[in-house]
């Protein structure tokens, strides 16, 4: 059985600057992308004055250059939006009536699992809800791209996303 080879990359956009710590905990509710491999890996980079030789900072003035956003990994870029999984999850099972008579503890580890198996179902659902969100962050356009293949027998993989910092979603596909 061949296994799908996925690759997923941004740019690298500037964010605002006093809204890091907001954007780090915004990033944590989504699981934005799974592969036979990985998860992507998505991150807030405050560089310091230090690296100043590498990237746009003053040497002169001592300016630290902007935070940015990096989201990468061996995976397809598809976010799922984690707590509206977890109603999803909390509705089914409490529909089934799997969640009576369970304790808090029990019911919470129940949803969590079932949240878990859930999530992968949802991927790619949520995906504009994701960059229409994430561009409140932005100072200049995010770009994220997948491209991917499964041995020679099928067609490549490939998109690519692109939201500006007015909301503007484009998509695109490379297949």
């Amino acid at each position: 059985m061949a296994t799908l080879q996925v690759s997923t990359a941004s740019n690298a956009p500037t964010v605002d600057h006093e809204r890091v710590d907001e954007l780090r905990s915004f990033l944590t509710e989504w699981l934005l992308g799974t592969g036979p491999f990985d998860d992507l890996t998505a991150d807030v980079i405050e560089p310091g004055p230090e690296q100043d030789a590498e990237t746009d900072s003053d040497t002169e003035t001592g300016d630290t250059p902007s935070p940015y956003l990096v989201l990468y990994g061996y995976a397809s870029f598809g976010p799922a939006h984690r707590p509206t999984v977890r109603d999803a999850a909390r509705d089914h099972l409490d529909a089934d009536g799997d969640l009576e008579g369970l304790s808090d503890d029990d019911r919470d580890a129940l949803i969590d699992a079932e949240t878990e198996d859930l999530v992968y179902d949802y991927q790619h659902e949520h995906t504009e809800d994701f960059l229409r969100e994430l561009a409140a962050y932005l100072t200049e356009p995010f770009i994220v791209q997948t491209a991917g293949y499964e041995k020679c027998r099928f067609p490549l993989v490939g998109y690519q996303y692109t939201v500006d910092p007015d909301g503007e979603i484009t998509h695109v596909s490379l297949a």
